[in-house]
């Protein structure tokens, strides 16, 4: 098996940090595996608590390796979660064909770098597959172990140089782009808010990757992989996390995780299954999430006042 390496985006949440170390430490294949920490640097302006969560977070990822091997670099000053994110790929695929991306919240299953290995693995040469998603909301239990999607996740995910090459950061034009190629497509034939959020992108509502990197795949008609029952469980929906509100249902937290998953080759065709759950997905979210939108666009201006980067 090659085992990609995994690229991990800190800040200052050290207990987060800590759950998503811990649980890397305990899967199947860790010990083979390289493992690169990116560690923003402090906020302008930043609390007292903040400085001392920083502190406690860079400490926390020195106390072992948690892999195989790992390589810590800090930054000297804040890039924010976008540049952040985006240059520390950038770094990784110089020296490696393919990375798996994880964040500070993300708890992954023992399977997890198991599926994502044999995933790249599998589809390394398949141009229209762009990405491989250890991340899925509840599907059906007779759905195929794994199925392709339009739509991209941040949540837990790998990908190859020959994809990420045509990742782009030009909002305005990807936008007008996207209009031309189909709004309703983008949001899943009208179920999510994808298109809503790259319009923010472009106002300066929000400074995010994720969206930029889904519309880049949809220009391309690119797939991703995903499977049946989800290898990641996102722990940041507490209030704590730059674009993650604090989900009172406590949704994310609860989702039960597979201990494996088999990779199969499948038809490089979106799953009308995989669809099905998602548009479920975000139809019983909209509501809550779309309430969260004036809050976004409130903290985001204060941000920009306070000059503090995304």
């Amino acid at each position: 098996m090659i085992h990609a390496p995994i690229a991990l985006f800190v800040y200052n949440r050290p207990e987060h940090t800590r759950r998503t170390l811990e649980a890397i430490s305990r899967n199947t294949g860790a010990e083979n595996t390289r493992l690169f920490i990116f560690a923003d640097g402090l906020r302008e302006n930043a609390s007292q608590q903040e400085r001392d969560q920083l502190d406690e977070v860079r400490r926390l990822i020195r106390q072992r390796p948690w892999c195989g091997s790992a390589e810590i670099v800090e930054s000297s000053e804040n890039l924010g979660l976008r540049q952040s994110i985006c240059s520390g790929i950038d770094t990784v695929l110089q020296s490696f064909e393919r990375v798996i991306v994880l964040e500070d919240d993300l708890e992954t299953s023992p399977g997890f770098l198991r599926y994502m290995n044999d995933a790249l693995e599998l589809y390394k040469e398949d141009e229209q597959v762009f990405q491989v998603s250890g991340f899925m909301v509840k599907n059906r239990p007779w759905a195929p172990a794994t199925g392709f999607l339009r739509v991209s996740s941040s949540w837990g995910w790998g990908t190859w140089q020959r994809a990420w090459k045509h990742y782009r950061t030009d909002a305005e034009n990807l936008l007008e782009e996207v209009k031309r190629k189909g709004q309703s497509s983008f949001d899943l034939d009208g179920f999510s808010f994808h298109f809503d959020e790259l319009e923010r992108n472009v106002s300066g509502n929000l400074n995010t990757w994720a969206v930029r990197w889904y519309a880049s795949i949809f220009l391309h008609d690119g797939l991703c992989l995903y499977p049946r029952k989800t290898l990641v469980r996102n722990l940041g929906f507490d209030g704590t996390g730059i674009h993650c509100f604090d989900d009172e249902t406590d949704y994310h937290r609860k989702l039960k995780l597979a201990q494996r998953v088999r990779v199969t080759k499948q038809p490089l065709a979106e799953s009308k299954v995989y669809l099905n759950a998602m548009q479920a997905h975000y139809r019983q979210l909209l509501r809550q999430w779309t309430g969260t939108r004036l809050r976004d666009r409130v903290r985001s201006k204060i941000r920009r006042t306070l000059g503090v980067k995304q």
